[in-house]
């Protein structure tokens, strides 16, 4: 049987404040072998209306020639963070993920190492379905520990996380992963 971690199973219960412009339904835990599932991933959907199609904001960047980037080649699009989502039925714009204040080092260390981007934001071409997974390795009592020591609850503390968007019409599939500690 499928089961989630204790840090998964609480973030199911309990989702990131980081993520709370969004409702947001956890599906079922996929587990690796007999290992619990250490990461939840929810399907997204509007808070005003419902609605589960958007689009997807972050700041493209294109990788130069030679690209310092590793695993990306020169003349290919990445989109830094931060990212939100606008609904495509009532037009509501909601946060998704900011490296800077999200996950454990946005909160703990004051962000992490990932680019992020400030002017230029606009929309990853197509409209997309979106399910974003916080994943949890740490141990639960070191992040209860952690989280009593900065104030926040314990499912603010993930160590990546995960964005995929899955086109609507046609288009390619967005996906973007973000270590966190």
């Amino acid at each position: 049987m499928d089961s989630w971690s204790p840090e998964a199973a609480l973030a199911a219960a309990q989702p990131p404040a980081s993520l709370s412009q969004l409702a947001l339904t956890a599906l079922p835990p996929r587990n690796i072998g007999s290992r619990p599932a250490f990461a939840v991933e929810f399907s997204v959907s509007c808070k005003t209306c419902n609605h589960a199609v958007f689009l997807i904001s972050g700041f493209p960047k294109i990788a130069p020639d030679p690209s310092p980037y590793y695993g990306l080649p020169p003349g290919k699009t990445f989109w830094r963070p931060p990212h939100n989502l606008k609904c495509l039925n009532c037009g509501s714009v909601a946060k998704l993920f900011d490296a800077r204040t999200d996950g454990y080092d946005g909160i703990c260390n004051g962000g992490c190492s990932y680019e992020s981007g400030t002017d230029g934001e606009t929309f990853v071409p197509g409209s997309f379905k979106v399910t974003v997974t916080p994943v949890y390795n740490i141990e639960l009592s070191e992040i209860i520990e952690s989280a009593a020591a900065f104030g926040v609850q314990t499912p603010d503390l993930f160590d990546s996380f995960v964005i995929h968007g899955d086109p609507v019409g046609g288009g390619k599939r967005f996906e973007t992963h973000y270590e966190c500690a």
